[in-house]
């Protein structure tokens, strides 16, 4: 059942999700009647050919009080379907879901992805939540983190496709919000790749410790060496462990903040669509137009503070960056003081020990370097977004 691609529409459903209200493009792309719908399972327009996967994650994340996106094929009473991008967002005693026509390269994959689920769901018989981490797995091997991340770049990417074929001006808070995103990805890759190093930090200043207490005097100099790593060392540990947990608040928040914008504008572009439907109704009509202008502004702010919430956890990443960048400068001069050391020493194990410590430092110098160029992205991308958001 076709639909034009200026149109969007909506549906609200009470908790259970009970079919309470809508606008004329659903109940005309549904074929259904509205004294046929109102009241009935939403799952009266589900196609069969839907992984309930998809259903599990949204249902859980609405239940979390979280909003959600998905592509969903729909079925029509005559039996056809017709595919959406479904936005879903709680509402008081209920949910709303607002529906765009999908048109991005993404649509194409996701419908190949889906039926490949659909077969899995068929062939292994697993439970929903199996299903889920099934999907979510697929959605890792082709570059993304989690499903919100794939939920967030397909809206954006559903918005983009959208204003092209309505010749409409690219909207300019998406380019630079998705940098953004694309920066704290790369962040978080340079992140983890630094918590490899750990172990090197964790372990060999002990290791050096030890060999050092078995030459006896002549090692007491060493001994005093590794003890000073080791307490740098410790900080360095405490310190990636708070920089890897700062990333992946980052990274989640940045997503987070993208959604809820681009929820935020196709909200207002359905209370302004249906507003315009329901000025010659009656209450009940307007009463719905109503809802949906309260709820499309309580995301705008939602959005706003999301926004002010990104700054804030980039501010914290870049001090505890900065912080690092301090600590790695006071083990050079140790780092150099143990490698003369080690010269006089009689075993090679001191060498190799001193190696593993050097290219450690190496490893979180370098990742720091590249750190800092992707902070100064971010702040460039933040900095835009505050002149255009």
């Amino acid at each position: 059942m076709p639909f034009a691609l200026e149109e969007l529409f909506f549906s609200r459903t009470e908790t259970r999700g009970r079919i309470l209200a809508g606008n004329s493009v659903f109940q005309r792309v549904s074929q259904y009647s509205w004294d046929e719908m109102m009241g009935q399972p939403h799952n009266i327009i589900r196609h069969p050919h839907m992984p309930r996967a998809v259903f599990f994650i949204l249902w859980e994340k609405l239940r979390a009080g979280l909003p959600v996106g998905a592509y969903v094929k729909n079925r029509s009473k005559d039996g056809g379907y017709y595919w959406v991008f479904a936005v879903v967002t709680p509402v008081e005693d209920g949910y709303l879901s607002v529906r765009l026509k999908p048109g991005s390269a993404f649509f194409g994959e996701a419908a190949k992805l889906y039926a490949s689920i659909c077969e899995y769901e068929s062939r292994s018989a697993v439970k929903p939540a199996e299903s889920a981490a099934e999907l979510t797995d697929r959605l890792h091997g082709i570059g993304f983190r989690d499903y919100a991340a794939f939920m967030t770049a397909a809206l954006g990417e559903e918005i983009r496709a959208r204003d092209a074929g309505l010749k409409r001006r690219p909207w300019p808070v998406l380019r630079p919000f998705e940098d953004l995103v694309r920066s704290a990805d790369l962040l978080l890759t340079t992140t983890g790749r630094m918590l490899g190093m750990i172990s090197t930090f964790s372990y060999t200043p002990a290791n050096l410790r030890i060999q050092a207490s078995r030459m006896g005097e002549e090692g007491r100099a060493i001994s005093e060496i590794s003890a000073n790593y080791a307490r740098i060392s410790q900080s360095i540990v405490k310190n990636l462990e708070e920089l890897g947990t700062s990333a992946d608040e980052v990274f989640a928040v940045v997503n987070e903040g993208l959604f809820l914008t681009c929820i935020a504008r196709l909200q207002a572009e359905m209370a302004s669509l249906f507003d315009e439907e329901a000025s010659g109704g009656d209450i009940a009509l307007r009463d719905e137009a109503g809802r949906l202008i309260r709820q499309a502004e309580d995301y705008k702010a939602h959005a706003a503070e999301k926004f002010d919430l990104i700054k804030q956890r980039i501010r914290h990443f870049i001090e505890l960056a900065s912080e690092m960048k301090r600590l790695l400068s006071g083990l050079v001069a140790v780092r150099v003081m143990g490698k003369v050391e080690s010269v006089n020493m009689r075993s090679g194990i001191f060498f190799d020990l001193i190696g593993d410590l050097e290219r450690g430092h190496a490893g979180l110098a370098s990742g720091l370097d590249e750190i800092g160029r992707l902070n100064d992205r971010i702040s460039d991308n933040v900095r835009e977004l505050d002149t255009v958001a």
